[in-house]
Order: C-alpha cells, then sequence, then structure tokens
C-alpha cells in the first residue's frame, strides 16, 4: 500500500484479526486506531507486527496494569500517583523510588501492552481508521513479537462464538491443514493439545468430526479453529469437487510408510524401553481403531505398521472417507507414542525427534504430549 493512506471504516464489517493479518502479509508499516465509543485504543504497526500499543482507558494505565499484576501494592499506586506531573511517569517514579528495577519497569510496560493488544481483538463494534505511514519508536519501550503470535495469544481469550462461527462455518464444513505451513510456524507456541486438533485436519477432516477427537471443550476447539484458519495453518474445503479429487490422489501406502519412519525414529531412541512404550500405546488406540491394528504386532515389536493389514481393513469404506480415517489414525497413534515416548527420553532427546517431526512436510506437526523440563 501507498504511504500516507488512510483507510477507515466500521469494525463489523471486516474481521479485525484477518485485517491484521493481511497488514503482517504485506508487511504494512502505520498506525491502526480501534474506537469502539467509550476509549480510543491504537497499534502501533511496523513492517506487519505490532511493536506498540496505547489505550485512552484508565483502567489500562501502566500503574492499573503494574497493580493488577500484584506488581505493586495499593500503598505504592496511590503515593506514586500523587506525584506524576508532565515530564514525570509512572515508570520512572516508581523506578527513582526504588519500588521496581528498571529491568521490573520494562517487563511491566511489555505487559501493559500485550494486555492492551488481547482486548482489542475482542472489538466486534466501532470504528477504525488505519494510517499507513512511518513513524517514530524514539523513547517507546516496544515489542518484538511477531503478528502471528500475537493473534494466537490474544484470540484465545476471545470468547464470542458469533466471531469464531463466522469464520469456521458450520459443523458441516471440512477443514483441512495447509500443504505449506508458513514459515512463522515454527515459532508458534502450541500446546499440545492444540497440536493434537491441528494434526486432525492433516487428511481434511468436517468440524463435528474434530469437535468430537479434539480433547479440548468444544467452544476452545472452535475458537481454535478460527485462530488455525486466521493464521492460514488451516484451509476449508468442500466436500466435492478439489477435495473429492485430492482424496482419490493420496497414495496411503506412501503415507503410512512416513509415519513408520517416525514411528521407528521413537522406537531407535527409546532402546530397551521400545516395546513396552509401543505396547502401551497400542493398547491406548485399540478400542478407538480395532479394525486398523488388527494384526499389528510388529508395531510394538519393531516400530513398523504393515500397510497391507491396514489397506484391507478399510477396503470396504467409501474413498471419500479413506483419508480422514487413516490420517486421523496415523496421527492418534503418534500422539500415543509421544505421550509415553516422552516420560522415558531426555528433554534433548524429544527435542530432537520433535524437530524431525516438524522439518518433515507430509506429517503434522510433532505431539509434545506429555514433555516436561526436567
Amino acid at each position: 500500500m501507498t504511504d500516507g493512506l488512510i483507510l477507515e471504516g466500521n469494525i463489523s464489517d471486516i474481521n479485525l484479526a484477518t485485517f491484521l493479518m493481511s497488514l503482517y502479509k504485506d508487511k504494512e508499516t502505520g498506525i491502526l486506531v480501534i474506537d469502539n465509543g467509550t476509549y480510543p485504543k491504537a497499534l502501533y504497526i511496523k513492517e506487519g507486527n505490532v511493536v506498540f500499543a496505547t489505550s485512552k482507558c484508565p483502567d489500562d494505565r501502566l500503574g492499573e496494569s503494574l497493580l493488577r499484576s500484584g506488581k505493586i501494592t495499593i500503598r505504592d499506586f496511590l503515593q506514586t500517583s500523587k506525584q506524576i506531573r508532565p515530564g514525570k511517569r509512572m515508570g520512572e517514579i516508581l523506578v527513582d523510588g526504588g519500588i521496581l528495577t528498571p529491568e521490573e519497569m520494562v517487563q511491566g510496560v511489555i505487559n501493559q501492552l500485550n494486555e492492551i493488544i488481547d482486548s482489542i481483538f475482542a472489538h466486534a463494534t466501532g470504528h477504525y481508521r488505519l494510517e499507513l505511514d512511518d513513524f517514530s519508536t524514539e523513547d517507546l519501550i516496544t515489542l518484538s513479537i511477531e503478528m502471528p503470535t500475537l493473534l494466537h495469544n490474544g484470540m484465545k481469550k476471545v470468547k464470542s462464538w458469533r466471531m469464531c462461527h463466522s469464520v469456521v462455518g458450520g459443523p458441516e464444513q471440512r477443514l483441512r491443514r495447509s500443504d505449506e505451513l508458513p514459515a512463522f510456524f515454527s515459532t508458534l507456541d502450541l500446546a499440545p493439545d492444540e497440536e493434537h486438533l491441528l494434526s486432525l485436519t492433516v487428511g481434511g477432516m468436517p468440524v463435528s468430526s474434530l469437535l468430537e477427537a479434539s480433547y479440548l471443550p468444544q467452544f476452545d476447539t472452535y475458537n481454535l479453529l478460527w485462530i488455525f484458519i486466521t493464521l492460514g495453518l488451516v484451509k476449508k474445503e468442500g466436500a466435492t469437487g478439489k477435495a473429492a479429487e485430492e482424496v482419490k490422489a493420496v497414495n496411503f501406502e506412501e503415507q503410512i510408510e512416513d509415519y513408520n519412519e517416525v514411528y521407528f525414529h521413537y522406537f531407535t531412541k527409546l532402546g530397551g524401553a521400545a516395546e513396552e512404550t509401543f505396547r502401551n500405546a497400542y493398547d491406548l488406540l485399540s478400542a478407538n481403531f480395532p479394525a486398523l491394528l488388527e494384526r499389528q504386532e510388529g508395531f510394538f515389536g519393531y516400530g513398523r505398521l504393515d500397510p497391507d493389514e491396514i489397506l484391507m481393513s478399510i477396503r470396504n469404506m467409501p474413498d471419500a472417507e479413506k483419508s480422514s480415517a487413516i490420517s486421523g489414525f496415523l496421527q492418534e497413534l503418534l500422539y500415543g507414542v509421544a505421550f509415553f515416548a516422552n516420560m522415558k527420553l531426555e528433554k534433548a532427546q524429544i527435542d530432537e525427534i520433535n524437530d524431525y517431526v516438524r522439518n518433515r512436510s507430509s506429517l503434522s506437526v510433532g505431539p509434545r504430549g506429555g514433555m516436561t523440563d526436567d
């Protein structure tokens, strides 16, 4: 976009999170003001990432933020508030008075900015104004967090069914993980339950099935699907046309062997604990996938599935259902292996395996269930 260009309108006419993501993709620079009719708030965006935020709301000020977080006492707050005057800010007073160290004050400002940013995502009505132009960050304590991370963290705090449903669609809508995950994906700090939900979309699955298979409450699952779609991790697909052609084009044997390589990677890392670990994962999944695990004793014997047996077990299944059935099974089994393996492996080994899985474009993100920092 052109510097100096001003865009404005009603917030209800745009999807704010999608709008911010487009600014990130286009590496835009400017100031976005959001006014819901009470207290205007502003995001300072530099090359697509939010670096600063302001708010006219009294509760968003630094002192109030520090008080809520327990960094200062009510006595500290009341006494320092009386000393504020032109050229003498709250942060400076707290540091000069020895109440906070300079480092604590800087972290307090960063937390304050994050609170303001998070609060903006919940605005569904009001007015927005974006002025695309450069601005000075001199004398500002700026953030260094990418827009996708801010969206991931902020959107999870939005409890609006309308916002989630308007993007995700109804229970019949099919979702599929993007073939190529964006470069920023490796920087997202996904929780194990979030990784599990994303993994379920690898082969394409209706929202109704994702709600049943997710370990999270149903609203939280919808909320995450909204986030995944906004960030470009997951895409909508139709029940026919291109999606149907993709199902027919899947080479299931190659898909199984791709996962076999990862299973075997875990198997070799576990050494003498491999058979017990894999048997635990096998037993965990046997109730949900009895047909697919039939005659797969070799899985806990040497860490591999027999593709021929799996293909035989789904031979009578409709073509449109085969892809999601196999993908869901393979990923659930990988999640189970990771859960039990992470109880026995060292953190360095777990990190190595997760990196190995993440770098395999044909698979979903490596599960981290059960990982500890010990």
